[in-house]
């Protein structure tokens, strides 16, 4: 989604001519050409736009049946556990391949054996 969003947020604007949008230097106008600041404030804009409109009308937006649906399915995603599942594949999954915490790399502690981390 977020490449469809860049292609069409895209300028093409050939840079050098001293027709940069906006007068802007070339290398920022470079920058303006790949599109990523347009898709990144396009879904800035997006993502935001639900939070604005169930704060300014909430009864509205929660009795609207779409936003039940969306709100049943977070739940029963939340009670699967199916996101809890990935700590327990994430603790087999670092001893498998060898994972060790940032304090062995940065700071040269020992070496973490099989025995899960715990803080």
């Amino acid at each position: 989604c977020m490449f469809i969003v860049a292609k069409i947020t895209t300028l093409d604007i050939i840079v050098g001519n001293g027709n940069n949008i906006f007068n802007v230097s070339d290398s920022l106008q470079n920058f303006f050409n790949t599109g990523l600041l347009g898709a990144v404030i396009t879904t800035l804009v997006a993502s935001l736009a639900w939070r604005i409109i169930a704060s300014s009308f909430p009864l509205a937006f929660l009795s609207n049946p779409l936003i039940y649906i969306i709100i049943r399915l977070c739940l029963i995603l939340e009670k699967s556990g199916i996101c809890a599942a990935s700590w327990i594949l994430a603790r087999y999954q670092k001893p498998l391949m060898g994972y060790q915490t940032d304090d062995v790399y940065l700071e040269h502690k020992e070496k973490q054996t099989w025995e899960p981390v715990t803080k």
